[in-house]
Order: C-alpha cells, then sequence, then structure tokens
C-alpha cells in the first residue's frame, strides 16, 4: 500500500472484517497464529497466547521472552472487564545504594542495571491458565517454528538492525547474521536458541522458564553487571489488578492501572471533554490536548507509582492540578495487538522490551533480549527504586464503550512510550467526538507534544511557521504503530496501521 499522501489526504489502515474472530498484531504471522488458535477451537484468549509468543520471535527488538506484557479485556462469560499486570519487578540486588556505590545518580539507560525481572512469560501463561480453552503447549507451535525454521524479515526489524548495529553486543549480530551482517527485508531468520526456550516454556510453563537454563543465563547476566539475584526474584508471577474506567461524553473508556500510566489518558480526557469539542483539523484542538497533556504528565510524575508500594487514588489524580514546568516526555518503542472471537471476548494487549532491543543484554544461549525497564525508577518520590518494585510503566491499553453501561466494542492501542496516553486520547477523541470508526479514527492525521514542542502532522490548520512551540511533519510520520478492532455490525472490523508491517487476519 502506497505511504506517501497528498497535502488534506487521509490514508486508509490495513483492514479486515471477519464473522467469526479476527486479530490485529504487528506482523502478518503473529495475526495468522491468532487466527489459527480459534481456528483449531480456542478462543480470544487462546488466540493472544499465540499471536504473542509469535511476535516475540518475528518482532525481537520491540518485544520478547524478556519484556513484559498487560492485558485489558473483556469477558464476554462473565460480563466484566480485567486487567492482568505483567510487568517485572526490580531485583533485589539493584538498589539506590548500589548505584550510588558506582558514583551513579540515576538508574542507567542501558546494561545489566536497565533490566528488571522479566514478565511477559508469566503474564501470557497467566491469561491462559485462568480463560484458555485449548492445551497451553499447541498454542506455542507456530511460535517454535517460525524460531527454528525462520521467517522473512520485516522492515521495521531490517531498520532496526542497521539503526542500533553498533549498540549491540556480538553474540546478538552473530545471531542476527553471518559474521553480524544484517539480514534484510524478506530474507529468512532463524533462531534457533530461542526456539529452544519456547519448547520448554510449551512443555513445562513459566516455572521452566524462571527457574530452568532461562532463569540461570538472566541471573548470571544480571550479576556479570553487579545486580544481585536470588530465585526469590525469579518466582515470579503476574497480578490481576482492577482495571480504571471513566465516562467521556456518553462512552466508557477503560485503561491499565497504575504502576502502567494509563491513567494519565483519563486526565487528558477529562481535561479535552470541557466544552464543545473544536473541529477536528483545527489549532484550537491542538492546543487544548498538548496543554492537557502536560499537566497529564506532570501530575504522573508525582501521583504514579507500585500500588503495592505507592497508594493511589483515581478521582485525586483526575483532580489533581500540578505546574507542567520540567515534565518531561521519553519515546520508546513496543508493539501492540487486539483480539475478539465469536464469542464477544475482545482483548487489548501490549508487550514491550522498552527501548529498542531493550537493555542491549543478549543471552546468547537463550535467544532474547532483557528488558530496559529499570530505567524508568527515579531515585526520589512515588518511582522511587526498591527491590521487588515495579517501575512506573508507558505500556497501557484501551478498551472503549460505544455507549456508557454496554460492552465494550472497540479495543485500540499503540507504540510510543510516554507519547501514548495522549496519542490514546486523541484516537478516543476522534471516535466520540467526531464520529470516526476505528478505520478513520488510526489513520487520522496525529499530534503529539514531546516535551519540547508540538509535532503536528500535515492536514491541520495550525499555520505553520507561527509558533515556535509546535512544528509541522510530514503526513504519515513515526508517531507509533497502532492496531486495533472495532465490533460492528457486519463483523470484526480489524485494522492494522499503515505505518507498521503489520496485517489482520479473519476466519
Amino acid at each position: 500500500m502506497a505511504r506517501e499522501a497528498r497535502r488534506g489526504q487521509v490514508l486508509a489502515g490495513k483492514v479486515l472484517v471477519s464473522r467469526r474472530g479476527a486479530t490485529a498484531a504487528e506482523h502478518s504471522l503473529a495475526s495468522q497464529a491468532g487466527c489459527d488458535a480459534m481456528r483449531a477451537g480456542g478462543n480470544a484468549f487462546d488466540a493472544a497466547v499465540a499471536a504473542s509468543f509469535a511476535l516475540s520471535v518475528t518482532l525481537p527488538h520491540l518485544n520478547g521472552l524478556g519484556g513484559d506484557f498487560f492485558a485489558l479485556f473483556y469477558d464476554s462469560r462473565g460480563g466484566k472487564v480485567w486487567c492482568l499486570n505483567g510487568s517485572g519487578w526490580a531485583p533485589s540486588g539493584l538498589t539506590i545504594e548500589a548505584l550510588s556505590s558506582q558514583g551513579l545518580n540515576r538508574v542507567p539507560m542501558f546494561g545489566p542495571s536497565s533490566a528488571v525481572v522479566p514478565g511477559m512469560v508469566a503474564g501470557v501463561a497467566e491469561l491462559h491458565s485462568r480463560f484458555g480453552r485449548t492445551e497451553f503447549a499447541p498454542l506455542l507451535g507456530r511460535a517454535v517454528t517460525l524460531a527454528e525454521e525462520g521467517f522473512p524479515v520485516s522492515p521495521g526489524l531490517a531498520r532496526a538492525l542497521s539503526r542500533f548495529r553498533g549498540a549491540l553486543p556480538e553474540d546478538a549480530l552473530l545471531a542476527f547474521g553471518a559474521e553480524g551482517i544484517r539480514p534484510t527485508t524478506g530474507e529468512a531468520l532463524r533462531q534457533k536458541a530461542l526456539g529452544e526456550r519456547i519448547r520448554e516454556i510449551a512443555d513445562g510453563g513459566p516455572e521452566e522458564f524462571y527457574h530452568g537454563e532461562a532463569g540461570g543465563e538472566i541471573a548470571q547476566a544480571l550479576e556479570a553487571g553487579g545486580v544481585v539475584v536470588d530465585r526469590d526474584d525469579l518466582s515470579f508471577s503476574a497480578e490481576w489488578v482492577e482495571p480504571l474506567s471513566m465516562e467521556y461524553h456518553g462512552h466508557r473508556v477503560s485503561e491499565v492501572p497504575p504502576n502502567s500510566m494509563g491513567a494519565a489518558t483519563l486526565m487528558i480526557l477529562k481535561a479535552i471533554g470541557q466544552g464543545e469539542p473544536p473541529p477536528p483539523d483545527s489549532l484550537q484542538r491542538v492546543t487544548r490536548l498538548t496543554e492537557a497533556t502536560k499537566l497529564a504528565m506532570a501530575a504522573k510524575d508525582e501521583h504514579l507509582g507500585d500500588p503495592r508500594f505507592v497508594g493511589f487514588d483515581l478521582d485525586a489524580f483526575l483532580n489533581s492540578n500540578h505546574s507542567a514546568e520540567g515534565s518531561r516526555v521519553s519515546e520508546g518503542d513496543t508493539t501492540y495487538f487486539a483480539v475478539a472471537d465469536e464469542e464477544g471476548n475482545l482483548l487489548s494487549c501490549i508487550q514491550s522490551l522498552f527501548h529498542p532491543f531493550g537493555s542491549r543484554v543478549y543471552l546468547k544461549n537463550s535467544g532474547f533480549f532483557l528488558n530496559n525497564r529499570a530505567c524508568s525508577f527515579k531515585f526520589e518520590g512515588p518511582n522511587k527504586l526498591a527491590p521487588k518494585k515495579r517501575p512506573v510503566h508507558t505500556l497501557s491499553a484501551l478498551l472503549l464503550s460505544k455507549k456508557d453501561g454496554d460492552p465494550p466494542s472497540i479495543a485500540m492501542g499503540t507504540s510510543g512510550g510516554e507519547l501514548r496516553p495522549q496519542l490514546h486520547a486523541l484516537f478516543v477523541s476522534n471516535v466520540v467526538d467526531y464520529s470516526m470508526d476505528i478505520e478513520a479514527a488510526l489513520a487520522y492525521p496525529r499530534f503529539v507534544w514531546n516535551g519540547e514542542e508540538t509535532e503536528v502532522e500535515r492536514g491541520y490548520k495550525v499555520g505553520e511557521g507561527l509558533s515556535p512551540d509546535l512544528r509541522v511533519v510530514d503526513y504519515p510520520s513515526r508517531q507509533g504503530v497502532a492496531q486495533g478492532i472495532e465490533l460492528t455490525a457486519k463483523g470484526k472490523k480489524a485494522v492494522c496501521d499503515f505505518r507498521g508491517d503489520g496485517t489482520p487476519a479473519g476466519y
């Protein structure tokens, strides 16, 4: 599909409408793995397992066994929205005292000290244990095959391997190409060590991952960097948490609670929901959402932390008022996917290493990178580093009900690090305030405040060059890669962003 647009033209996403079930993921093979799981008798939760592990193979720069996982979903049988937190915690040896003794005044961005215990494997397994219908092991079969027999490298992975080649360790370069020569788009990539680890998870479950050879290699890699890890650190389990939700112009928006920053999405929506919506392409709209984002990011820094360590009250958060001065926005990369089945289950899932290739720590014998989520910790405040504490997380996911009180009918989300809350608010506003369907909502030109200026894609009437705090960029730019599914009278409408490499699948 062409990626260039004339001024004023909005591109279409990659769309599929399926009567029975659908998966929208950032790689076509992951979307297909999800639908194959449903075709074989599974439900949307089984499909999520298959898609998640397929993504961990096909997009190793964005996510993997060394990363984290969140799921926000509607369970049609129970008629309830659930949320699962599969984000990892700091190992016992990662302390402020230990880092200070090395002359550091913050957690490093990369390296062994930037990693938390990965939560993805435990999170996906817990989701299946509670809601899956079919056996766990066969759901990982497609991921094993993709790892061991190979898959065609996507343009995004090829770009990442080229861009970050100088930052990756030699073992990783050798694993991704003979003598460190990067694979090109379409070239087959095999990851035999990763395939073996996924086989072990299929056979032994998360216990085999955390306390088998993979867990041993995780501990060894962190301890080589001076971070002590004990067995209790690796006795990790995902946590069921209460979703956040609020009414927005007659609709119900659900988000992921802390330690995620999903609350920032709701705060932005609360602010922009005052008064009549301005024209969708107006400078007024850009200004209103940008100012709301600045306040939400400042409030995030003052209030959000791991709720097992720091209390959180949504109403107090939404009504807080902090100066936006000094607030910052950090970018990251990740991958989001959505699943819907014929029973009415609707899943909004996201998983990540945080920055591309995470900590850049590669486990040679296990074939995956460790995350760098610990770099989000601070040395003071609610997000202060402590053993077994989860850092404030950029990962969040959306569910939207077309009418407050009805079941959710839209699942959507995007990559983008701390840009995510403002993008989520933009998507919701597109649907609710401007009556866009999910395809149009995700394709419409975007704008984000990056901490210094607002980057606005062409398509808004903002008077180019008139404001030093506003910069017009080409449409489309790289402002997140979004996916989503909307339940309609005609079926499940699954959309993958034209900004990414994914295509939806259905059956």
